[in-house]
């Protein structure tokens, strides 16, 4: 039998939904892929059947491996993909599964990234000749923990915020060092005294937990389906290489080191090397995939600051309550 096609659409998103016969027994599978996702912006495809399946998507010359579990008598396989911050094109995302190859058009939206002009160390900005081996050997360390795409997913939504932190510095703001532009900041700076506890955004693998030259300190979590974390610029390291972590474990404390301007934790989040924001992953569901980057907070002051304020303004409203008497 060939295959028919429908489309639902909602306020954000055209969810089409496939499906056709194979060879017996029957199967009804069908899909869910957004139509428009935000530069930036991680997002799900959903597949569903009534009886079990496994397959492959394929996105951006990547392949994901699934396979489906069981819930309430169907079964379900959610896949997390990412759009670059730079893409301008319609992006194409196929699912194989049941000897069927479908193939879905996705639109990039453009997002007005944000610039930091920020001062650091000379060294941080040209780093010495002698330095250019090391710097060769971690790039090429973090393009091979990027390249993992490991079967199975640990992750689940929404995911744990690292740290309470507000906002510091935004996902994919465009960089100055000295008034030297560079890379984009492909991670969110989230605000915390050294020494603050950082959590594990969710289950998974410690890929690796080593001082790098810019990231200072920094542990990378393979969540499965190559979705890692990177949490950069700790003060200590509370899990090893190869440690099995779950979501909410302790994985380091806040620190400064690295190329920072203080103390804080550097969160980057990649799905198939693709880096997109955060921070949305921390909210509740359904998974925001259009907005632009996450607004960065002011510093909060320091406790007991609002009191004095507030006490000085109830006290100055006193003294003119009293002349108005007098």
């Amino acid at each position: 039998m060939k295959p028919f096609f429908y489309t639902v659409k909602t306020a954000c998103i055209s969810v089409v939904f496939l499906a056709f016969f194979c060879i017996s027994p029957a199967y009804a599978l069908t899909f869910a892929v957004p139509e428009k996702v935000s530069q930036g912006r991680g997002f799900l495809v959903t597949i569903e059947d009534t009886a079990p399946f496994s397959g492959t998507v394929l996105w951006r010359q990547k392949e994901v491996p699934f396979t489906a579990a069981e819930k309430k008598n169907s079964y379900t396989a959610h896949v997390l993909l990412g759009m670059p911050i730079d893409a301008k094109n319609k992006e194409f995302v196929t699912i194989i599964c049941n000897n069927k190859k479908i193939t879905k058009e996705i639109t990039p939206l453009p997002v007005s990234w944000v610039t930091h002009k920020l001062t650091v160390a000379p060294k941080y900005a040209e780093p010495p000749k002698e330095l250019q081996d090391r710097l060769q050997k971690e790039r090429a360390a973090t393009k091979k923990i990027l390249a993992t795409i490991s079967p199975n997913p640990t992750w689940q939504m929404p995911f744990t915020r690292p740290v309470k932190g507000t906002i510091s510095g935004s996902f994919a703001a465009r960089r100055v060092f000295n008034e030297k532009p560079r890379s984009p900041h492909l991670g969110t700076d989230m605000r915390g005294a050294i020494g603050t506890s950082i959590l594990a955004m969710a289950d998974g693998v410690v890929l690796l937990a080593k001082e790098h030259y810019y990231s200072g300190n920094a542990v990378w979590i393979d969540h499965g389906q190559g979705v890692i974390s990177m949490y950069g610029h700790m003060s200590k390291f509370a899990v090893k290489q190869g440690d099995i972590v779950k979501q909410g474990q302790k994985i380091g404390e806040v620190g400064a080191t690295g190329r920072v301007t203080g103390p804080h934790l550097h969160l980057s989040l990649y799905i198939q090397g693709v880096a997109v924001d955060a921070v949305p992953f921390f909210r509740t569901n359904p998974l925001e995939i259009i907005g632009g980057p996450t607004k960065e907070e002011p510093r909060p002051e320091p406790k007991g600051q609002n009191n004095t304020k507030t006490k000085t303004k109830k006290a100055q409203k006193a003294t003119n309550t009293n002349k108005k008497q007098k």
